[in-house]
C-alpha cells in the first residue's frame, strides 16, 4: 500500500506539529477511501520511510487518530481503520432487528446510499478499478459456482465499486448501514444466501454497473445500483415479510 504525502513535512502549516501533520495525512487517505474500513496501515517503520518523519511523530498521530476513534489496533494484529463504531449503531440495530418493516426501510435506504457511490465511482474509477471488477465478475460467473460463493462475489464486487469512488464517508456510512442489516438478518435466523436465479440477477445488475462505468453514465450507474439493491430486498421479503401498517393512535387523533 503506497501512502504518499501530497507535500513534505517541512511545508506544513506554521505552529503545526510533526505529529498532527502525520495525522492529518493519514485522515486524508481514509477520507479519500485510500485507506478504505477494515484496511490494516503499514507498519510505523513504513509509515515513517513513507513519510519521511519520525517514528516517534507516526507513534504520537497513531495516538491521536485511535482517541477520535477513526483507528483501532489489537495486540499482534495491527492497526487498523476503524470499520464501524458500536455504539453508533447499537440503537439502529435494536430498532431494526424488532420491526420488520424497519429491517425493509434500512434495506431501502442502503439502496440510495448505493446510487451515490455508484454515480461517485463513475467520476474517479480508474481503468485498473474497472479491470478488477471485471475479474470478480468473471468468476462470479463460473457455471457451477454455489450460491453462497456467488454472493460472497456480489459483497467483494461491490467493496471494489464502493473504494472506486474515493470516498471514506461513503464506505464508512454502508459498512455502518450494511453490517447493522447482516447483523438483524442474523438476529431473525435468515440465511444471506441467494437462489441461483436470484444470484443471476445480481450478476446481470454488476454487468450493467460495469457497462456504466465505461461508459461514464453517473445516472445509469446510479439507477443500476439501487436495482440491485432493491433485488437483495427483495430477497430479505422473501424472508421476513413487511406487515401492514395501521394508522397510529395519534394519527387518527390528528385527523379528527
Amino acid at each position: 500500500m503506497s501512502l504518499k504525502p501530497e507535500a513534505t513535512s517541512q511545508s506544513r502549516e506554521a505552529g503545526q506539529s510533526v505529529a498532527d501533520w502525520v495525522a492529518d495525512e493519514l485522515k486524508r487517505h481514509i477520507a479519500s477511501g485510500d485507506l478504505a474500513p477494515g484496511d490494516r496501515l503499514p507498519g510505523e517503520r513504513q509509515l515513517s520511510d513513507a513519510l519521511s518523519v519520525s517514528r516517534v511523530s507516526v507513534r504520537s498521530a497513531l495516538q491521536n487518530l485511535k482517541a477520535q476513534g477513526l483507528l483501532s489496533s489489537v495486540q499482534g494484529g495491527g492497526t487498523h481503520v476503524v470499520a464501524r463504531d458500536p455504539s453508533m449503531d447499537r440503537p439502529l440495530l435494536h430498532l431494526v432487528g424488532s420491526d420488520p418493516n424497519a429491517l425493509h426501510d434500512l434495506a431501502e435506504m442502503i439502496g440510495h446510499v448505493a446510487s451515490f457511490g455508484a454515480r461517485r465511482a463513475v467520476r474517479h474509477a480508474s481503468a485498473d478499478d474497472i479491470e478488477d471488477m471485471k475479474a470478480v465478475l468473471e468468476t462470479m460467473a463460473i457455471s457451477g459456482r454455489s450460491p453462497s460463493l456467488q454472493a460472497t462475489d456480489d459483497i467483494k464486487f461491490h467493496g471494489l465499486l464502493a473504494r472506486a469512488s474515493q470516498s471514506g464517508s461513503f464506505m464508512h456510512i454502508m459498512a455502518v448501514l450494511q453490517e447493522t442489516l447482516g447483523a438483524a438478518l442474523m438476529s431473525t435466523g435468515m440465511r444471506n444466501q441467494p437462489t441461483r436465479e436470484e444470484s443471476s440477477a445480481l450478476l446481470n445488475f454488476n454487468r450493467m454497473i460495469v457497462l456504466a462505468l465505461v461508459g461514464r453514465d453517473a445516472d445509469q450507474a446510479g439507477e443500476i445500483a439501487q436495482a440491485h439493491a432493491e433485488q437483495r430486498r427483495q430477497m430479505i421479503g422473501n424472508a421476513v415479510p413487511e406487515r401492514e401498517v395501521q394508522p397510529s393512535t395519534l394519527s387518527k387523533a390528528a385527523a379528527g
